[in-house]
């Protein structure tokens, strides 16, 4: 179909849906502007991709209805703080590729350079006769400087640490503190010790990819809202809204199966003529969050840098505050204005930001922390009322995954917010919580 005529199709239903408050059959379209229901197809699948809608089933009819989020809103669209957010996050990435295009210079070369210039001038002054230090400047300071930089460098020798892990749920095990950076070179130690470590690039595509696998190799051709939830976490509601996204961008045929449950057919998406590198189907329960850590090099590392910037910051230092002017074998020189800023200010300045910059990230890998350790919470529940199917109590789910009894409160608050997701409920029964989610459980197409 020409693209003039479906934009006049998707106009034409526009005007429509104030009337039916987002809600109607495409028969009720074709009847209110006179296009044929494949017409109509063509335009709301137009819509699909513009307005945030899910596909639902008429309770009176049994048949399938669209319901457009009223008034509507178009998919994508963001609020002001997530737009605040990817700005505050685009200044961040460009603000990184400066700052580490200045690290190797700054840290890696100007401490070779400052170790150059304080040999020189070690030997300079060893070899002077003179003794009229009067302006000059003093080589204890360096010499104190290097003794301090060796008698560190001990303990980049200790030996590896055993430390117990305490995961959110309880689970305690034991681990190795890092010592090896093995793939990671200095530089990159370097760059993560100021501006944190890096996290593998997300595919934007990673879900649609994931759901074509799911329906090629494990649901044969069907695919339900409960299981968009099952491989993605989101509530029942996004899923259902994906759900019609995916029929109107994959070709999937919507039904209602005998249980009045929307599903979409993919059969169209069985077919294969060629062996390809296909989406990978990880559940949402197995889907761990890297950890959110300030630096993730090995303390012998950090030391290692800590110590080298120390170093810059305090010949720097000395560079940017000392005398105008300094005796050379008796020989009064006076201190070129670019040599305190090249040698002395400007590396100053820069090593205070290499601190700063990473003292300025401690709360914001603590907020890290602390939602990944939510996030874990929320899988491992998740998990258990997916195992556990029928009669889930709190205590039954503290007992499969191991939950400690001073952390029932936490993950009571977690229960509370997930079950709703789910379209489940919490009833009372007695004095037990019984939590249902059969309308999530029992919609999963490989359970059936």
């Amino acid at each position: 179909m020409e693209q003039n005529k479906i934009e006049e199709i998707v106009h034409r239903i526009e005007k429509v849906l104030p009337k039916t408050k987002g809600k109607f059959a495409p028969e009720d379209i074709s009847a209110a502007t006179g296009f044929s229901l494949s017409d109509v197809n063509d335009g709301l699948k137009r819509l699909l991709e513009i307005y945030r809608a899910k596909v639902a089933m008429d309770t009176n009819t049994g048949k399938l209805v669209f319901q457009f989020l009223y008034p509507l809103e178009k998919v994508g669209k963001r609020s002001f703080g997530e737009v605040l957010y990817s700005f505050l996050q685009a200044l961040w990435k460009i603000f990184t590729i400066v700052y580490k295009a200045a690290i190797g210079v700054i840290l890696i070369v100007y401490t070779v350079v400052f170790v150059i210039i304080i040999l020189a001038l070690i030997l300079a002054s060893s070899q002077s006769n003179d003794r009229d230090r009067r302006g000059g400047l003093d080589m204890s300071i360096f010499s104190g400087i290097f003794r301090a930089i060796f008698e560190g460098m001990y303990l980049l020798s200790w030996s590896n640490a055993i430390q117990n892990v305490t995961d959110p749920s309880g689970l305690r095990y034991k681990h190795y503190e890092k010592d090896k950076n093995k793939g990671k070179n200095f530089v990159q130690a370097v760059f993560h010790f100021v501006l944190g470590p890096d996290n593998p690039p997300v595919d934007k595509y990673a879900d649609e990819k994931e759901a074509i696998a799911y329906i090629r190799k494990v649901s044969k051709g069907k695919l339900t809202a409960a299981d968009i939830v099952l491989l993605t976490g989101c509530t029942y509601n996004e899923a259902e809204e994906r759900l019609a996204r995916y029929a109107t961008k994959y070709n999937g045929e919507l039904e209602v199966n005998e249980d009045g449950v929307v599903t979409a057919d993919f059969q169209n998406l069985l077919h294969s003529a060629a062996k390809v590198d296909e989406g990978q189907i990880i559940y949402y329960y197995d889907e761990i969050e890297p950890p959110a850590t300030l630096t993730d090099n090995s303390t012998g590392r950090n030391v290692a840098i800590i110590l080298m910037n120390t170093f810059n910051l305090v010949v720097s230092a000395i560079f940017a505050f000392g005398p105008a002017t300094y005796f050379i074998k008796g020989v009064e020189v006076a201190v070129p204005w670019w040599f305190s800023i090249g040698l002395g200010w400007f590396p100053f300045l820069f090593s205070i930001s290499f601190f700063l910059i990473p003292i300025f990230r401690i709360p914001f890998t603590a907020i890290a922390k602390k939602n990944r350790n939510k996030n874990i919470m929320r899988k491992k529940l998740f998990f258990a009322i997916y195992k556990l199917k029928k009669n889930i109590t709190l205590e039954s789910i503290a007992q499969m995954i191991n939950l400690p009894k001073e952390l029932f409160d936490e993950a009571q608050n977690v229960l509370n917010k997930l079950v709703p997701e789910l379209r489940g409920e919490i009833n009372l029964e007695g004095n037990k919580a019984i939590i249902n989610a059969d309308n999530f459980i029992d919609n999963i197409s490989i359970l059936k």
